[in-house]
């Protein structure tokens, strides 16, 4: 087992380790008890890269039938999240994907970049009968990969251009750049934005 006294701390993120992930056949441990003196090999153990991968999966709402959550709709534009809070409840949702739910959650996002495309096909659909859709019920769609992905912008441009009433929950500061759209929406009273 990896004596976690031995490994540096992961500068960047909460999470300072990556348990194993109980839905995998195998998992692999380092022995670093023969090379804890070694600066130069253990020091690379605390660099950890975020990386960026395509999520191909073609459902971008998520229904929630819980009566403890406020929302029943949500749409999920990332799995995984930056901000790695760690009390966030969708950290051991990673390990359905092969992930852990430590720094994992926090260093491998799940980008789904055709977001904005299956929200206007989940809104053109004939059964829609439109309410509150969540934004953030899983992941905050403000995380640093929206400068660069913005699935969130455009969602909420579809939104607009629809009337789709809509709710967003926050912590990230990259909500400024979009005040436009949830300014245009509250004209028409249908957005509800929270920022903690």
């Amino acid at each position: 087992m990896t004596d976690e006294r031995l490994l540096p701390r992961v500068r960047g993120r909460v999470a300072q380790i990556d348990p194993p992930n109980r839905f995998e056949k195998s998992h692999r441990e380092s022995d670093l008890e023969h090379v804890a003196d070694d600066e130069e090999y253990i020091a690379p153990l605390g660099e950890r890269a975020t990386e960026y991968i395509p999520d191909r999966s073609r459902s971008v709402i998520s229904e929630n039938n819980s009566p403890d959550i406020g929302f029943r709709f949500g749409p999920i534009p990332y799995r995984g999240c930056l901000h790695g809070c760690s009390y966030c409840y969708a950290r051991p949702s990673h390990k359905y994907l092969g992930y852990s739910a430590g720094i994992d959650f926090e260093s491998k996002i799940l980008v789904k970049e055709e977001a904005p495309e299956l929200f206007r096909e989940f809104l053109r659909k004939p059964s829609w009968r439109p309410e509150s859709i969540a934004m953030s019920g899983v992941t905050d769609p403000y995380q640093p990969a929206e400068r660069r992905y913005e699935p969130t912008r455009r969602r909420l441009e579809i939104a607009l251009e629809a009337g789709q009433p809509m709710s967003i929950i926050t912590k990230n500061s990259l909500i400024r750049c979009d005040v436009d759209l949830p300014a245009a929406m509250a004209l028409r009273n249908f957005v509800h934005v929270n920022i903690s």
